[in-house]
């Protein structure tokens, strides 16, 4: 209902209903594989050893975070599954109380006493409609999207965004002029997802972006120092 009903209104981008999993992937992807080659970087020159090491991060990395986010999504679906199962053994056996929950949830919203006389008799009358009223004003729960295809998506974004950063050093020597490349790609894809943050959710544009870029540069650096420190350490990593 809610989906037809959007579709008549450009203002509500339905692409914002996994806002959470494409911006969490691809950020994730990006500010990984940037952070990662930029360390590496910082500790070897071998091309091959770090686009070799690059991808497979990548590609490790998109898994783990599809698999986890399935699980996360699917613990989160059996959570509210269970909490339906209590809901509806209450408004089976305890209607009365469930009831009062229902004028109590209206009354807090700022109906006055004939609406809420209204509205509780409506809602009581259709049990289903009972149902879902309680779990998402009393429990504050919604049912979640499918896990299978939020683990596939923040997956996908994962891998889409972690490549650019990694492509510099495939086609571009030496490597400290890749990683110069490298950090560009890894800045405009920050930036692309900071303007997919502006295009659903408005605000500043300056806002998005520059806050996107610079927590992918926070990570980068993160990871130059940890290169910097491994190779001071004696650590770099033999030729190959």
């Amino acid at each position: 209902m809610a989906s037809k009903i959007a579709r008549r209104e450009p203002e509500h981008p339905l692409s914002g209903e996994f806002l959470r999993d494409i911006v969490f992937g691809a950020n994730d992807g990006v500010v990984t594989a940037i952070g990662f080659m930029v360390g590496i970087a910082g500790a070897s020159t071998e091309q091959s050893l770090i686009v070799l090491a690059g991808i497979l991060t990548i590609v490790a990395g998109s898994a783990s975070m599809a698999l986890g986010n399935y699980l996360a999504v699917k613990s989160e679906r059996e959570y509210y599954d269970a909490m339906e199962k209590v809901e509806r053994w209450e408004i089976e056996n305890k209607p009365e109380d469930e009831e009062r929950e229902v004028r109590e949830i209206y009354s807090k919203m700022g109906f006055d006493k004939e609406a809420v006389d209204r509205l509780t008799k409506e809602i009581v009358a259709d049990k289903e409609l009972w149902l879902e009223t309680m779990m998402r004003y009393e429990l504050g729960l919604t049912r979640q999207e499918s896990p299978k295809l939020s683990g596939l998506v923040i997956g996908f974004f994962y891998m889409i965004a972690g490549l650019p950063p990694i492509l510099p050093f495939i086609f571009i020597t030496p490597a400290t002029l890749a990683l110069e490349v490298s950090i560009a790609a890894a800045i405009m894809v920050l930036a692309l997802i900071g303007f997919w943050r502006w295009r659903l959710n408005r605000g500043s544009f300056l806002s998005k972006v520059g806050e996107t870029v610079v927590i992918g540069l926070i990570a980068a650096g993160i990871g130059l120092v940890a290169g910097l420190i491994l190779s001071y350490l004696g650590y770099s990593a033999p030729a190959v």
